[in-house]
């Protein structure tokens, strides 16, 4: 697909359901490893966003900018008037920093999926933050073609997750959620995907160097090198190469 014609993108969601585990840094490092060209992420987090704040970007254009250009539903084609480079190397949507107004621009947005995001770019990697009750980003949800949920591996985390689960799940189509574990676990992935009922697509180790380079405040390009980023780089490609999350295989 030529990363210059928008068609129907294929939308990943990225978020969590408890904590910081990373959704920030795991869309943008799977946005710029995505197979053969850059993703494009944006950051639709309604507590507000960071990457601008992390990376030294303007305010705009960014959210609000495409929130306004789909408010009364009209198709959005193309990204180049809503989008900022970053030292990564690729461009990005930014969230404002105001969670009132990030939350305003998610709820526009989460009315008119379909026509906001499907021809932004061939693929879109939405950071929706973390998913609490009553978020706007969940009515995002529906639009994804996968959905990657982002935990520690605590006992506390993983059963903050299990009590959300269905939920997320009766949202998104059957096998579209998938699981990544950060940090090392007592648990293997397969017991946690008995346990909660959702695959493992990745494990994604703490790693200073590639979270560094992905928050801000590391340079360079070595990151993709790291271990972060090789984890990073294998679930985008595993995500890219099968479209159907009901067919994803589970990474162990």
């Amino acid at each position: 697909m030529n990363p210059d014609v928008p068609g129907e993108a294929m939308v990943i969601g990225v978020g969590s359901v408890s904590g910081a585990p990373g959704a920030s840094c795991a869309a943008l490092g799977m946005a710029g490893l995505w197979p053969q060209h850059p993703a494009l992420p944006v950051e639709a987090d309604p507590c507000g966003g960071v990457v601008a704040a992390r990376f030294g970007l303007s305010r705009g254009p960014g959210l609000n900018d495409l929130a306004a250009a789909a408010r009364h539903g009209a198709t959005v084609s193309g990204s180049a008037l809503f989008v900022q480079q970053l030292p990564l190397w690729f461009s990005v949507i930014v969230g404002p920093g105001d969670a009132r107004e990030a939350a305003g621009a998610v709820a526009v947005l989460a009315a008119h999926p379909e026509s906001a995001l499907r021809h932004l770019a061939p693929v879109v990697i939405l950071d929706l933050g973390r998913l609490y009750v009553d978020s706007p980003a969940l009515r995002l949800l529906p639009a994804a073609d996968a959905v990657v949920l982002l935990t520690h591996p605590s006992d506390e985390h993983l059963n903050h997750l299990y009590t959300r689960l269905p939920d997320l799940q009766r949202a998104v189509r059957p096998g579209a959620i998938g699981l990544a574990v950060t940090g090392r676990s007592r648990y293997s992935a397969p017991e946690i995907t008995e346990q909660l009922g959702a695959p493992v697509w990745a494990q994604l180790p703490h790693d200073r160097w590639g979270a560094g380079a992905l928050t801000g405040r590391m340079t360079g390009r070595a990151w993709v090198r790291t271990r972060l980023g090789q984890a990073l780089k294998v679930l985008a490609g595993q995500l890219a190469a099968v479209p159907r999350p009901a067919d994803l295989r589970t990474v162990s």
